[in-house]
């Protein structure tokens, strides 16, 4: 049996009318299963999944009911989660919400935090409005339609700015699957800071982690978005971050990708008004034989806009790295100013990237530019390093530091900074710092 039919066989399992949902939430369900039966999963025939395949999904038992296991806050702490004091937390653990390790308290005037599961949703409507199709989601926001029964809503009245960042944890414990959704929604002038990580219990068996976020900026907001993907290394994760930004708007995307077996990050922006702006950066560092895909697209549809997207991979052993990123300047989009750049750096002689910046401009008074490289670690360089008395293993990790620094998640607050340092310098000895210019 093929994973979609996997995917069909589990909601037809759930069912959805004897679940006993409300009708707005079973007709979104529905639909998401008319969605993913028309568009199937993508093929290394689908032009945007040509150097990214799904057999990792063979391989997950999508219907698996095993339990839970049982989370306590120094447990949630040894998986790597960022916990920092009381500030506002929400954590899901399996997909499901969980009350004894988030923290919702002492929220400002004008800050709406909350899950939208059934048990918890004060509206039905919100819910069923959460689980609404967005465009370009493809199968992934389907399937994540279907089976999503939890995530956070997130939003902030006019001109309110939060001070403290909002963290959202979604950790692992058991095979099988779990899918989260989120929404997003930031009045006019307001601003915020949102921490998403994605966590694996290092025994967990065969997993797919799907997750999607969607975000609503007013004009003149503005929202700093982190992913920290560190899923188990038998993972098989799909994000999305859907934006729509308001005029003025400001929206800065940041990822890090460390986990997961195969790994697909996508972002898909919208400038739905004059004088947006789009900053987008992320890095992978990825080993042994993990797969990891980077995926954007920004749509400039309005005049003054502008996006800047840097994107950094690092692979060794024989990891593969995938970047599509499509930036499309529509008839009407003058003053657009875009600059997208990916590099890539191979450890090993088995590790892969293909790369693809791609830019569609049909206006006519505009600035863009795009690039991308792929290379090994500069001999010379290294060499100089060594002769200056610096081990060899020292001198490869200050190159690779060098390398992806300016990637690197910053929101300019120090446990998040910790947090990257620590992750990085665990693996395979490269004791990679974030810079401490970097904002």
């Amino acid at each position: 049996m093929g994973a979609l039919e996997a995917f069909v066989k589990a909601f037809d399992a759930i069912g959805v009318d004897a679940a006993g949902e409300p009708a707005r939430l079973a007709q979104s369900r529905r639909q998401g299963l008319e969605d993913l039966l028309r568009s199937g999963l993508p093929t290394r025939h689908t032009e945007d999944w040509k150097y990214t395949s799904l057999r990792a999904l063979d391989a997950i038992d999508l219907a698996t009911t095993a339990p839970t296991a049982l989370l306590d806050r120094e447990a949630l702490r040894d998986a790597g989660a960022l916990l920092v004091s009381d500030d506002p937390r929400l954590v899901f653990v399996d997909g499901a919400f969980d009350a004894e390790l988030s923290h919702l308290n002492d929220l400002p005037p004008g800050v709406r935090l909350a899950p939208w599961g059934a048990r918890q949703s004060s509206s039905d409507k919100e819910a069923g409005t959460v689980l609404d199709a967005a465009a370009p989601g493809g199968a992934f926001d389907a399937i994540n339609r279907l089976f999503a029964h939890d995530g956070m809503v997130f939003e902030l009245a006019e001109g309110v700015c939060l001070e403290v960042p909002i963290v959202v944890i979604m950790v692992q414990t058991r095979a099988g699957a779990s899918h989260v959704r989120h929404a997003l929604r930031l009045g006019q002038g307001s601003s915020a800071r949102v921490i998403e990580q994605h966590l694996g219990l290092a025994q967990v068996g065969p997993y797919l982690a799907s997750s999607v976020t969607r975000a609503e900026l007013a004009r003149g907001a503005k929202l700093q978005h982190v992913r920290l993907q560190d899923e188990s290394d038998a993972a098989v994760h799909v994000s999305q971050l859907h934006a729509a930004q308001g005029e003025d708007s400001q929206l800065d995307a940041q990822i890090l990708v460390l986990g997961s077996r195969l790994s697909r990050q996508e972002f898909h922006i919208a400038h739905a008004a004059p004088g947006c702006r789009t900053d987008l950066r992320g890095a992978s560092v990825l080993a042994s034989e993990q797969h990891g895909d980077v995926h954007l697209g920004i749509e400039h549809r309005h005049p003054r806009g502008t996006s800047r997207t840097v994107v950094c991979g690092v692979f060794d052993d024989a990891a593969h790295g995938v970047f599509t990123g499509r930036v499309t300047v529509h008839p009407g989009a003058q003053k657009t100013d875009a600059g997208m750049i990916n590099r890539n750096l191979l450890l090993s002689p088995r590790a892969e990237a293909d790369t693809r910046p791609q830019l569609q401009i049909d206006a006519d008074d505009v600035l863009c530019s795009h690039g991308a490289t792929v290379g090994q670690l500069d001999a010379e360089a290294l060499f100089y390093l060594q002769s200056r008395g610096i081990a060899a293993p020292l001198a490869r990790a200050m190159l690779v530091q060098a390398f992806v620094a300016e990637a690197l998640p910053d929101i300019g607050w120090e446990p998040l900074r910790a947090q990257v340092r620590t992750r990085l310098a665990a693996l395979r000895g490269l004791e990679i710092e974030a810079s401490e210019g970097t904002t």
